[in-house]
């Protein structure tokens, strides 16, 4: 497949998604005649902006990450495109669990909800990386110490999504403490990510 068309689909679905979550503020239907009305009613989404700056953030993330390791890559075959349609499947899923969790972040169905849709799109992650791994599609600049790094900083991601939701089923405050030291992680360039300056694939 056109490398070049698999990564404008990819950002769309990224950009759409990051779009989608501020539908998850909604005000009750009714009409406020003053600020001493509206403004507690605003301030009880406090849990939705939280719930929306974590999940924007994972987003960019993920986007950024897809961004460095197809850099990259210099074929894409038909399992990888498959993957990729998988992990964008979870990725529009992002906005529906972020709603709830805002509007329900004390209660473990929720925040289950939510580790859920993150676990299932860092297993996608990691199986289309495999895929790139045993199909060799990384460019031959591409160094195998840079591949382990990359294997690594995912591998470290998916264990503690799926660790953060099984603590949901019994500590949801921990669990959404959790998530959101998971994107502080990321914050930091791992693998291909960090040296995506130095890399003269990475000028492609």
């Amino acid at each position: 497949m056109n490398k070049a068309r698999f990564e404008a689909f990819s950002d769309g679905v990224f950009a759409f998604s990051a779009t989608l979550l501020v539908l998850g503020f909604v005000l009750p239907q009714a009409h406020y005649a003053s600020d001493r009305e509206l403004a507690p009613v605003l301030l009880r989404l406090w849990p939705n902006l939280i719930a929306y700056a974590l999940s924007f953030s994972v987003i960019g993330i993920m986007w950024q990450n897809h961004h460095a390791l197809f850099r990259l890559v210099a074929r894409v075959d038909r399992m990888t495109v498959f993957l990729n349609l998988l992990l964008l499947a979870g990725t529009a899923f992002i906005p529906f669990a972020t709603s709830t969790l805002g509007a329900n972040p004390t209660l473990k169905s929720s925040t289950f909800l939510y580790g859920l849709a993150l676990s299932a799109t860092a297993t996608c992650y990691n199986l289309m990386l495999m895929r790139l791994v045993k199909g060799r599609a990384f460019a031959g600049s591409v160094s195998g110490q840079m591949i382990r790094r990359t294997v690594i900083a995912y591998r470290v991601g998916w264990i503690t999504y799926v660790a953060a939701t099984i603590i949901a089923l019994f500590y949801p405050v921990v669990a959404f403490a959790a998530y959101l030291a998971i994107a502080v992680y990321y914050l930091i360039p791992r693998g291909v990510d960090s040296d995506i300056g130095a890399s003269p694939a990475a000028s492609g």
